[in-house]
């Protein structure tokens, strides 16, 4: 079964932005499944206790990314309001899709809604404190402080790298490559901005 739901002609705006806010969620996490499945067993209970807090990690991210854009293009008030219209829609298509996919009882939909919201608010704090997307290494918070002291990273795919590692890991990672590769698959996912054209286009549609 697809993660992706089949486009709809009388879809609205507001719910491409929020499949694309998925779809590249999805597109990042899968770049991660075979070192998941190398390390936890393919398919299984660990190997999906990793992989789904991976992909919910990098909605997280996008989220807040959008909320940057909405801001830039639209001004503070315009930008609450896409938010406000978006976040929900953006909570209910994850926990259905979840639970279909995975064959999960309709009940637990709304535990995933409230799990989603609460981490997500958490953080937009994080994410929202970071002034830039991406930071040379030299110009960012040192992996030993980070360790040491608990210290997060000035930018915004850097806490996403330490996040992502500490849902893998149980630790920030070490590893010089890791980082490399989260950074490419972000910045490959930005380069067509298709979340800032549908901002525009979704702002269109808020009242």
């Amino acid at each position: 079964m697809s993660w992706f739901n089949s486009s709809k002609k009388n879809e609205s705006v507001m719910s491409k932005l929020s499949n694309k806010v998925f779809e590249k969620s999805v597109l990042c996490a899968e770049t991660l499944k075979p070192d998941l499945e190398k390390k936890f067993g393919k398919g299984s209970k660990e190997y999906h206790s990793k992989y789904i807090p991976v992909l919910l990690e990098f909605m997280y991210f996008f989220l807040q990314l959008t909320d940057r854009y909405a801001f830039a293009q639209l001004g503070d008030e315009r930008r609450n309001k896409l938010c406000d219209e978006l976040v929900p829609l953006v909570i209910d298509d994850t926990a259905r899709t979840l639970c279909t996919l995975y064959g999960w009882p309709t009940n637990l939909k709304e535990g995933i809604k409230r799990d989603f919201c609460s981490n997500y608010n958490n953080a937009q704090m994080d994410y929202g404190s970071c002034k830039e997307l991406l930071l040379d290494p030299k110009d960012d918070t040192r992996i030993w402080e980070k360790i040491e002291s608990g210290a997060k990273s000035k930018s915004m795919v850097g806490q996403l790298t330490d996040n992502l590692s500490q849902i893998i890991e149980g630790k920030i990672s070490i590893d010089a490559l890791f980082p490399i590769l989260i950074w490419g698959v972000v910045i490959e996912s930005l380069k067509k901005k298709e979340i800032q054209t549908l901002v525009y286009e979704a702002s269109k549609e808020i009242k």
